[in-house]
C-alpha cells in the first residue's frame, strides 16, 4: 500500500509552507535546491530528499520538526521516543488523531478479523514513559472495552546495557517476571501484551492452568522468528489468539490478519493511509551503507525496510530501518502490500543492544 496523491499533497503542503512549517524540512529543501510541493507528488518522488538524517533527529530540538502553525497544540499532542536500541533515542510528536491512526485504528481492524477476546483483563509487560509503547497499550485495551492494562515497567534502556547472561541481565529480568507472576496469580489476567523472548521466559514460571487461562496474547518490541510463533502458538498458548505487531515508536505498528501456515513467517498488513513501507535493495556485506531509495522490490524478495509516515505534526521520509523483510504474495483482498519474514539485520542488532524488547 502506498500513500494517496492527495494526502501526499497535503502533508507537503503543509511542512513546506515558507511561513507555518517545519524549520528542519524547509532547511532541507533550500540545502537540496528542491521545490517540495511541486517535486514532491507521490511516493516515487520521496527519494528526492535521500535518506532520513537520524542523527538530526537524536539532537535537534523537536519543535524544529513540528510545522510552526502547530506550535500552540503541543498541550494536546503525544510525545513518543525509540527505544535506542541502534544509538540515542529519536523523539517525535502526533497529534491525538495521528496517534490514534498509528496504534489503534489497523489493531481495532485486526483484532475483529482474529476474533481476538473483548472486555477481557490485560497485563503489559514492557516500557512506559518515555516510550509511546504504553500509552498505546492502554488505548489498545480500552478499545476492546477493556480496564487500561496491569502493567509491569521494563527500563529498556538499562536492560541493553547488561551482557546476555549477566548477573545484571539475569537480576533485572527476574524482576520483572517476579512482578509478572504476582499479576497473572492475583488478577484473572486473560490477555498479555508482551515482547516474545520475555512471554517464552515468563511461560516457563507459569502453570498449565495458568497459561490456559489467557485466551488473546499480542506480541510487539522485537521481531518475532517462526521457531518463537510456533512454540507460542502451538505448545504453550494453543487456545489463545496470538497477535503479533510490527512497527515501532516512529511510524506506528502494522498487525498480522492471519495466521501463518505451518513453517512460515508472520505476515504483516500496511493498511494505514499515512504509512508506507518500502523495500529496497541492500548489501549484507555493507549494511551501514546507503540503500538506493529509488529502487523496489516484487514480491519475496529480501529487501531493507524504509519507512515513510506522513502526519501533520511530523514528516518522516526515507528512515532506513534496521531491519530487512519481503513483500507478501498480492492477495485478492485488495491494494494492501503485506511485509513478511521480518528479521533485523545482526550486524546493526547485536544481542546486547537489543535484550528483551
Amino acid at each position: 500500500m502506498t500513500i494517496a496523491a492527495s494526502l501526499i499533497e497535503e502533508i507537503i503542503a503543509t511542512h513546506f509552507d515558507p511561513r507555518t512549517g517545519s524549520a528542519y524540512w524547509l532547511e532541507q529543501e533550500k540545502k537540496l535546491g528542491l521545490e517540495a510541493r511541486k517535486e514532491i507528488t507521490c511516493c516515487e518522488t520521496f527519494h528526492l530528499f535521500g535518506p532520513m538524517n537520524t542523527e538530526a533527529l537524536r539532537t535537534r530540538p523537536l519543535l524544529d520538526f513540528i510545522p510552526r502553525r502547530f506550535h500552540g497544540e503541543l498541550a494536546t499532542m503525544i510525545l513518543a521516543e525509540s527505544g535506542g536500541t541502534t544509538g540515542a533515542p529519536i523523539r517525535r510528536v502526533y497529534r491525538p488523531e495521528e496517534f490514534g491512526a498509528a496504534f489503534v485504528d489497523s489493531w481495532e481492524r485486526a483484532t475483529v478479523l482474529r476474533g481476538f477476546p473483548r472486555g477481557a483483563s490485560w497485563l503489559f509487560v514492557g516500557p512506559s514513559g518515555p516510550h509511546v509503547i504504553g500509552q498505546s497499550a492502554r488505548a489498545m485495551a480500552r478499545s476492546l472495552g477493556s480496564l487500561e492494562p496491569f502493567s509491569v515497567d521494563c527500563d529498556v534502556r538499562w536492560i541493553k546495557r547488561q551482557g546476555a547472561g549477566s548477573l545484571g541481565f539475569t537480576l533485572y529480568l527476574d524482576h520483572v517476571l517476579d512482578q509478572a507472576l504476582n499479576v497473572v496469580r492475583t488478577q484473572n489476567i486473560e490477555v498479555l501484551f508482551i515482547t516474545p523472548p520475555l512471554l517464552l521466559a515468563l511461560a516457563d514460571r507459569m502453570t498449565a492452568e495458568e497459561r490456559g487461562r489467557i485466551r488473546g496474547i499480542h506480541l510487539g518490541g522485537m521481531a518475532l522468528t517462526v521457531a518463537d510463533s510456533e512454540t507460542i502458538r502451538q505448545r504453550l498458548f494453543p487456545q489463545a489468539v496470538v497477535l503479533p505487531g510490527y512497527g515501532n515508536s516512529l511510524v506506528g505498528v502494522l498487525f498480522e490478519h492471519a495466521p501463518p501456515a505451518p513453517g512460515e513467517p508472520p505476515t504483516y498488513v500496511v493498511d494505514d493511509p499515512a504509512l508506507w513501507f518500502q523495500l529496497v535493495p541492500w548489501q549484507p556485506q555493507a549494511p551501514e551503507q546507503n540503500p538506493d531509495l529509488a529502487a523496489s522490490l516484487e514480491p519475496c524478495r529480501r529487501g531493507r525496510v524504509v519507512a515513510h509516515r506522513l502526519d501533520s505534526s511530523f514528516l518522516l521520509l526515507n528512515l532506513v530501518e534496521r531491519d530487512t523483510a519481503c513483500y507478501a504474495a498480492p492477495t485478492d483482498k485488495g491494494d494492501f502490500r503485506a511485509v513478511t519474514a521480518v528479521e533485523p539485520i545482526r550486524p546493526l542488532i547485536s544481542s546486547k543492544s537489543e535484550g528483551v524488547y
